[in-house]
Order: structure tokens, then sequence, then C-alpha cells
């Protein structure tokens, strides 16, 4: 697990300030620090709880915001499987699955003996879980004082992308990524983001290497 931890520090250092992010944001959204708190220790999905508030600063009822917070994961689905030959007999780690924590553990996972996969994952899967709740508990209790830094919302929310991007980037070389990646972004030229998405995680799931 001390494997995993260690890897986890650039995930956790791109969490962080996101998280502080979505704290200052849930309280904004007219929700008590408490609650902000309880949506990342029991959800633990950025894109979802963000997706969550704004439904709800719009006026949706909880169900409906919910709802689409569990559409949005439903991704998970696609790219998820690819884990499953390293991590079997251990379901419960897949709480712990982001989309940065996938990037890590697909890289990782295969050079290390079958007996310490699902150890690493998990120390891999904890650091990235703190991050996130401790910066949620910095944005959502210390909201009143963020706030008054100019740029900090800015600032914040930027450091989820460039991360996502450095963790991308190695595995340009593998062709079934590289061809999924291609496919997402030329339907996102065409507006067809959402379609964009699912179908890369369709070919992804499909292609296989000879």
């Amino acid at each position: 697990m001390r494997q995993g931890l260690l890897a986890a520090w650039p995930v956790a250092l791109g969490y962080f300030p996101v998280a502080v992010a979505f704290g200052m944001a849930g309280t904004g959204a007219g929700l008590a620090p408490l609650a902000v708190q309880l949506l990342s220790l029991l959800v633990f999905a950025g894109a979802s709880q963000f997706a969550f508030l704004g439904l709800l600063a719009e006026g949706a009822s909880p169900w409906l915001a919910a709802g689409v917070a569990l559409l949005l994961n439903l991704r998970h689905a696609f790219y998820g499987p690819a884990l499953r030959p390293y991590l079997k007999g251990h379901p419960l780690l897949a709480f712990f699955l982001t989309d940065e924590v996938f990037a890590v553990a697909l890289k990782s996972l295969p050079g290390l003996p079958q007996a310490a996969r699902a150890g690493f994952f998990l120390g891999l899967g904890l650091g990235a879980y703190l991050a996130w709740n401790l910066g949620t508990s910095l944005g959502a209790f210390g909201a009143a004082r963020l706030k008054g830094l100019p740029g900090a919302g800015e600032a914040l929310s930027f450091a989820l992308p460039a991360l996502f991007l450095l963790l991308a980037l190695p595995h340009l070389r593998n062709p079934v990524a590289l061809g999924a990646g291609l496919l997402a972004f030329a339907l996102h030229l065409l507006g067809q983001t959402a379609w964009g998405l699912v179908l890369a995680g369709v070919l992804g799931f499909l292609w296989r290497r000879p």
C-alpha cells in the first residue's frame, strides 16, 4: 500500500485545489459545510459532484441532480473493466476509481506482482480520496476567507485539467488510447462532445491489441 500512496502524490496535488474550489462552490450554492463534506466522503466523483451542485443552484430537485450525477459516473463502466484482470476478488476497490486514479493504475499495475496489485491500488485510491476530502474541508469551512483572495476560483479550477493532461501523455504511445482520444477530439470539434466520450469508450473497450 505504501507504494500506491507514493504514486498518488501527483493525483493528490491536482485534486486538492479542485476540491477546495468544490467546497467553496458547495457553500455558495446554499449547502451547509457539513453537507458539502458528506458529498465528498460518500460520492467521491468530482465531475458528478460539480454537476450536482450546478443543478441544485438552478433549482432542480435533489433527485434529478442525483440522477444526472449517477449518469455521469456510468463512464466507469466503459474503462473500469480494463483494471479487472489486475484486481480480481477486490470489488470494493471500485469506490476509489476516478479518471486520474485509473490513468495511474493502468500504467503501474501490469508491472507489479499479482499479490501487490490490490494493496497498490488501495494506497493510490486512499491518497486521492484523502486529498479530495481535505481540500473539500478547506473550501467548505474556510470559504469566507478564501473568497476574499483575488482570482482564487480561476486558479483552483485550472489544476485538474492540467493534471489529467500530464497523466494522459504516457498513454499516447498506446494505439488504443490514441485512437479513442482522436475520435473523442474529432467529435468534440463537431459539437458532439458527449457522443465523442461515449464512442471513444466503446472503441477502447472493443479494440483488442494483436
